[in-house]
Parts: structure tokens; sequence; C-alpha cells
């Protein structure tokens, strides 16, 4: 598992240990002492719908963490250094995404069912100083 220091870097992905016994599934997205993750941030789901695509952008400060907990998406990113990342999320095979400033991200759907993402920003939302900065994560 990442430690904090790997959030300097401009992206991480791992995969999740998931326990799995007759009841169904556990896995933890992210545990904030053990990996310093930073306090103060904020919390969101949302859900990509069949076809469609979400993001397309990056934070000039705030930095991200995102699962995808039901369905399938397509991770694209696209880091500082211009290296490129195109990789499948799946449910059935959870990963941790971290999204650091300046790296531009973007999930598509291109399944027929909707996928669901929870995500953790390390500030909340503020619409008066939204740090997004539209661009093309591919």
């Amino acid at each position: 598992m990442a430690r904090g220091k790997d959030w300097n870097r401009s992206y991480v992905i791992e995969d999740l240990k998931v326990h799995c016994d007759m009841r169904g599934t556990l896995y933890e997205m992210l545990r904030f002492s053990s990996q310093a993750i930073p306090e103060g941030g904020q919390i969101y789901v949302y859900t990509v719908a069949p076809g469609a695509r979400r993001g397309d952008h990056f934070h000039e400060h705030k930095c991200e963490w995102f699962t995808c907990v039901a369905g399938r998406v397509r991770l694209l990113m696209k880091a500082i250094n211009g290296e490129r990342v195109d990789e499948i999320l799946d449910a059935n095979l959870p990963r941790l995404v971290f999204a650091g400033p300046g790296t531009t991200h973007a999930v598509l759907n291109e399944t027929e069912n909707e996928a669901v993402i929870i995500a953790y920003a390390s500030k909340e939302f503020d619409p008066a100083d939204s740090d997004t900065i539209l661009e093309p994560a591919d």
C-alpha cells in the first residue's frame, strides 16, 4: 500500500485487497492515518451513465483518490510530464486511483450499465474557487 510520500507523485494506481465470505465482500479504500491521507476534504459519490464520459480536468492544488464500486469504466489520465494512462477500472477487481495536482483525469463508461465511483478530494468543493481546469485527458 502506498504511503504519504507517494502522494507527491503525479498519480498512483494500486490494487485493493478484497476480503470475501458468504456475506459478501469488503475492501478498505483509504486509511487516513497509515496512508497519510490529508484530512479536511470531502467524500463524494458519482455515477457514469452508459456511453458517458466524466472528468477531463485537473486540479491546481487539490488531490483526489477514487475507485469504481459498481460497473466498469475506462480511466484516462495525463500526468504533468506527459505520461498517459489508459486502463480499465472494474468493481470486481477494485483499484485505488490517486490523481495529484496537474494530473488530468477522466472516466468513460463503454458498457450498457451505469457505473458508480466513490471519491475523496483533499479539499472541499468551493464554487467560488473550484480549483478545476478543463482539459482532455487523452
